[in-house]
């Protein structure tokens, strides 16, 4: 049982570090310094940047690849945002931003993780729902993530729309 939740914080624990360095990438690439010196600029007129384009998982992220060093081997870690094509019990296939379509393996050791209480398997993904893919490149997908409902909007229930999972009718 423990190895299970330490399995699993082992992988909510990754997806956050990736996020937060796709994120960290965005915000640099959108106009950081890179001079290494901590400094506060503000833009003409005092006001505050606009957080970077697409929310906290990058609405506008195609895929992402980070590299790491895992147990002394170096490893590449990829994310791939997208809308689902096709599930199955070995694969899904994402069409990203940029309409490119990608086809990523999976197996029963693959975690979907789509909130609080749901419990939500990669054949319940249905065509049209948002999801980010987070596995080593070229080898299964270890986790697969549903983005949360909006605020006020629907949170998922028998009439979820496509955040819906298995619950909802027609989905």
């Amino acid at each position: 049982m423990f190895k299970s939740i330490r399995n699993r914080a082992k992988a909510v624990a990754t997806i956050g570090v990736a996020a937060a360095l796709a994120l960290a990438g965005v915000a640099l690439a959108q106009g950081g310094s890179g001079g290494g010196k901590s400094e506060t600029r503000r833009p003409p007129g005092g006001k505050r940047m606009p957080p970077p384009p697409g929310g906290p998982m990058g609405k506008d992220l195609t895929y992402a690849q980070f590299h790491v060093q895992r147990e002394g081997k170096a490893e590449v870690i990829r994310l791939d945002r997208g809308s689902v094509v096709s599930a199955s019990e070995s694969s899904i296939t994402l069409k990203e931003n940029d309409g490119s379509e990608v086809t990523v393996a999976v197996d029963g050791k693959t975690k979907v993780l789509a909130g609080p209480g749901r419990n939500t398997s990669v054949t319940d993904l249905k065509a049209g729902q948002e999801v980010t893919v987070c596995g080593p490149e070229g080898g299964t997908a270890k986790a697969i993530m549903l983005p949360p409902p909006p605020p006020g909007g629907q949170s998922g229930g028998p009439q979820g729309g496509p955040q819906g999972g298995p619950q909802g009718e027609g989905n």
